[in-house]
């Protein structure tokens, strides 16, 4: 059996890769990244790099620790291929991002869950394949369409790197790899889609066979260098700029008092989601307030939340001292599992939801159209540059039995984000069913909304005069009632 090169040091390990390779760069919310590996690489000073990575904005808030961000800022990367290429809100531009908008560094967008088939087809050999994530969007452009069985699907070539940089929690002589929880995500199908793979493993390298077979994630015949972190290396590292990316428990919620007017809080609209939730259900929850959902919902309800980073039944948000690094949610925030839980590599956890198998996926929204088409990646309507946040939002709602929207009714301005049509480049097209925003619950059929809750004190009237396009009253139309319904925690 083949043997990979055990490395003496990081620096050691990254020392053969030469100016212009491409490097598939897995982890997710902090979670199995190449920290010191990337560091070593870094410091080496290779330049022309093309990255393939789930985010183009990965810093660290410990300056020693290097990342993507670090080598785009100093001009060490041609192009990266991800499915975060810049911030949703432009007047947040990282540096990274400006530099892609000078033309300094090419970027492509990529739905999250094509990254992963593109990564993992590499991998098996297989040049290129069909899927419907994105069909109807701006990244269908110019791609191949084909129909089958009466839809959609456009064709997407597979991604086979020169090199993998994985993290992995043990390690043998004989190559084997094992991941630890969520930090496995991309790592598995990145270590297999390379020329030439190196790991970093967490605790001390193990003599072969040290890993009982069944455990072994990778097969070591993917691998080509395995090197151990040493004692003053990143074992964890935080992310900077996420400060809800810690431990965080559910929020108490308040009822209003009697003849209150409010609007709804970001929590009392999880809690209006998880009210909604049937038992039995396997849930996605995206980022921002669909992720404070699984907060309201007790173990009895018998609904499994599925990440699209590949934890599979998980519950609510860690406390601070139960969480852990490697079990985050879509968001990167720590979350405690359910029994029966499991873990599964990012082009698994894609399986799930590309199978049909996810009964409702809810997500943020910036613009929703009376039609059910809806905006959540991109606030500029310039012509397309490739910049955006798209994640794996497209994957879901193509698959998805049901779109739930949690958001904001009206913008800072005051204007309308719920419309007759989308003014923004398109997410999913004619898929919501449901709305819940600050001012109340609503439905979507036959391009009109349905407004069947309302929040306290609010009347259809004010809610619709903030509605921008057709809107009607349920005839059972009543307040929005959480306060005692749902349990937190």
């Amino acid at each position: 059996m083949p043997r990979p090169r055990i490395a003496e040091s990081m620096a050691d390990a990254v020392a053969a890769i030469p100016d212009g390779s491409t490097i598939i760069i897995p982890g997710f919310g902090g979670a199995g990244f190449p920290w010191n590996l990337l560091t070593a690489l870094y410091h080496q000073g290779t330049r022309d790099l093309t990255l393939v990575t789930n985010s183009l904005n990965i810093a660290s808030a410990n300056p020693e620790a290097k990342a993507i961000t670090d080598m785009v800022t100093d001009g060490r990367v041609r192009k990266v291929i991800a499915s975060f290429t810049a911030s949703t809100h432009p007047s947040r531009a990282s540096v990274p991002e400006q530099m892609a908008r000078d033309g300094r560094l090419e970027v492509e967008l990529v739905p999250q869950g094509t990254l992963a088939e593109r990564i993992r087809s590499g991998g098996a050999g297989i040049p290129a394949f069909w899927t419907p994530a994105g069909v109807g969007t701006m990244l269908a452009e110019g791609k191949e369409h084909r129909d089958f069985e009466g839809e959609t699907y456009i064709l997407e070539d597979a991604i086979f790197a020169d090199y993998a940089l994985v993290r992995a929690h043990r390690g043998d002589t004989a190559g084997n790899l094992l991941f630890r929880r969520a930090a496995r995500n991309f790592n598995p199908i990145a270590g297999m889609a390379a020329r030439h793979t190196i790991a970093e493993v967490e605790q001390p390298i193990e003599d072969a066979g040290s890993i009982d077979p069944d455990d072994v994630h990778l097969a070591g015949v993917f691998v080509g260098t395995v090197a151990g972190i040493p004692a003053d290396g990143f074992v964890h590292v935080d992310r900077s700029g996420r400060p809800d990316a810690g431990a965080v428990g559910p929020a108490p919620l308040v009822a209003p008092a009697p003849g209150e007017k409010r609007r709804l809080t970001r929590h009392e609209l999880a809690a209006v989601i998880a009210q909604r939730l049937e038992p039995g259900w396997l849930v996605n929850l995206g980022i921002g307030i669909p992720t404070f959902a699984s907060n309201y919902v007790r173990a009895e309800d018998d609904i499994t939340f599925t990440s699209e980073n590949g934890v599979v039944g998980y519950s609510r948000l860690a406390a601070a001292e139960e969480g852990d690094p490697d079990i985050v949610n879509a968001g990167g925030q720590q979350v405690t599992l359910v029994d029966g839980a499991s873990f599964v590599h990012h082009a698994d956890s894609f399986a799930v939801v590309r199978s049909g198998r996810l009964d409702v996926t809810v997500l943020g929204a910036y613009e929703v159209g009376a039609d059910g088409s809806f905006a959540n990646w991109r606030l500029s309507t310039e012509p397309f540059d490739h910049l955006g946040g798209i994640g794996g939002a497209m994957d879901l709602v193509a698959r998805a039995k049901q779109v739930w929207l949690a958001m904001e009714h009206t913008t800072r301005e005051g204007g309308p984000r719920l419309l007759d049509r989308c003014t923004l480049p398109l997410t999913g097209k004619e898929c919501v069913t449901l709305i819940v925003t600050d001012l109340g619950v609503i439905a979507v059929r036959d391009g009109r909304f349905i407004l069947e809750e309302h929040a306290p004190g609010h009347t259809f009237e004010e809610i619709a005069a903030l509605t921008g396009g057709p809107i009607e009253a349920s005839p059972t139309l009543r307040p929005v009632d959480v306060w005692g319904a749902v349990a937190a925690g």
